[in-house]
């Protein structure tokens, strides 16, 4: 059987592709995410997820890549990592306290199969009402430019109160539809 490629430098997506499936490799894409210019969330997390994944099945061919993209849409606006800790301060500033959606963008591609899944999952959240000398603590502390929204929940930081939804989505991989489409592909019983 070909092998699984997770095409993400992401540490949660690891672990979550640790916990639910037994034989994968990584290997991270290069797409210039600044590059794409669309403003619809859903537009644009699918689109990256593509891109990615296309871009490291280039190199793997035979076997099945899957790409993802995460965003955080707070008050209609979609919120990346921040450049700097200074960018995250602000950013979790104004989003503490408030509902959000965090939209994961996925794609499975195998190109000698032609094979293309394209799609996304939402997670709606409610942030914690967080105080200024905590959001300096947990920015000082946490590799919160690598994160949408500037934090991360893998170490189950209790930042947030999940409203509808999964968690593995918070996390950037919506484990139940990826484990569907493995099972659908005969990749894992």
């Amino acid at each position: 059987m070909n092998k699984v490629i997770l095409a993400s430098a992401s540490e949660g997506r690891k672990r979550l592709f640790e916990t639910h499936i037994k034989h994968f490799e990584i290997s991270i894409s290069s797409v210039d995410e600044e590059s794409v210019g669309i403003s619809d969330p859903h537009e644009l997390v699918r689109k990256l997820a593509l891109m990615k994944a296309h871009a490291v099945a280039r190199k793997y061919p035979d076997d099945l890549t899957i790409g993802f993209d995460t965003v955080v849409i707070c008050r209609g606006e979609i919120i990346g990592k921040p450049k700097d800790n200074m960018d995250a301060i602000r950013i979790l500033k104004s989003i503490r306290g408030k509902r959000q959606s965090v939209l994961t963008g996925y794609a499975i591609v195998n190109k000698v199969l032609q094979l293309e899944i394209n799609d996304e999952v939402e997670t709606v959240l409610c942030m914690r009402d967080l105080s200024d000398e905590f959001i300096e603590s947990y920015v000082k502390n946490h590799p919160v430019t690598k994160f949408a929204g500037g934090y991360g929940v893998q170490d189950n930081d209790q930042l947030i109160e999940i409203l509808s939804g999964d968690f593995d989505n918070v996390i950037g991989a919506p484990m139940r539809a990826i484990i569907n489409h493995l099972k659908d592909l005969g990749y894992i019983e």
